[in-house]
């Protein structure tokens, strides 16, 4: 609400706690010109009813701890989820819609790093194979001439503004089970980012090796979230399409008691907040071991 006001006055936008790129710092803005009460309705309950709407209004999704978690914070991935939702629905490279659903992904960028790599592999292929640039990329760069082009009509340097402004990495928003692990150990500095690295790349290349032709998004969203420094607890919410099973959706609930014994009893206890990172990596696990994907391999 804060960062909001401020653009609205023409005020300096980027500083403490203001790290988010100028396209969500103007939704911002949106709800912050808005009568308090409604904004503050909209803002926290909006993101647990499309998350409730993307699961087919089941119960499950009410007791999934990071969504919990994204109330309570009034947090911020809403777009990460509903972007992956759609795209996810729309993965073939003449779907035209199926881009600007992913650019959504994009208005938080971490959130789109995946599913935007993922749709490049893609589209090179088609391209390859056709020799026509896909529709689902004229699409994609639509969306984001609207999304990120109209932000440099009102302040053409927002965007070395917001790069000089990076977010450290905290311990208590780190979600992923590789980068939070090598923080417990106690490896910080170059050395974290070189195992980082190290574990990274092995973990992807066993993942090619064993999956193989049935690699696919959903799979690798899942690893992404293990393997991320820049996800949060509560950017967790976006796997919530990927849970198209039961066995998917309890696991997801049970996975997450012990977060939600955080929420409870030990809220502003960054180092409680570890148990979240269990959560990705069983949820890998369960999807592997279906062996069955439900979104389309490499080769399709």
């Amino acid at each position: 609400m804060q960062i909001g006001t401020r653009f609205l006055r023409g005020e300096e936008v980027y500083g403490e706690n203001s790290y988010y790129p100028l396209p969500f710092v103007m939704i911002f803005a949106g709800f912050a010109a808005l009568p308090r009460p409604v904004s503050m309705a909209l803002w926290l309950f909006l993101p647990v009813i499309v998350a409730w709407w993307i699961s087919g209004w089941k119960l499950w999704v009410l007791l999934y701890a990071p969504l919990i978690a994204h109330f309570l914070g009034g947090q911020t991935a809403v777009f990460g989820m509903i972007g992956l939702w759609g795209y996810r629905q729309r993965q073939k490279t003449d779907h035209f819609g199926g881009g600007i659903w992913l650019a959504l992904t994009l208005i938080k960028p971490q959130l789109g790093l995946l599913p935007l790599s993922w749709a490049i592999s893609r589209w090179w292929k088609a391209f390859r194979g056709t020799g026509q640039i896909p529709k689902q990329f004229l699409g994609w760069v639509a969306a984001m001439i609207f999304i990120y082009g109209i932000p440099f009509l009102v302040a053409p340097d927002w965007l070395s503004q917001w790069l000089s402004h990076p977010r450290p990495l905290f311990e208590r928003a780190l979600a992923g089970f590789v980068p939070r692990g090598l923080v417990m150990l106690g490896i910080h500095g170059w050395a974290f980012w070189g195992l980082w690295v190290i574990i990274t790349l092995l973990s992807f290349v066993w993942i090619l090796k064993h999956v193989r032709q049935k690699l696919d998004l959903d799979l690798l969203t899942l690893w992404y979230f293990c393997i991320s420094p820049l996800v949060h607890d509560y950017d967790l919410i976006q796997m919530i399409p990927l849970l198209d099973s039961k066995r998917l959706q309890w696991g997801a609930v049970m996975l997450g008691v012990p977060t939600l014994l955080v929420i409870l009893f030990a809220y502003g206890i960054d180092q409680a907040w570890a148990v979240v990172t269990i959560i990705a990596p069983g949820l890998w696990i369960l999807k592997f071991k279906e062996g069955a994907y439900s979104t389309p391999s490499l080769n399709t």
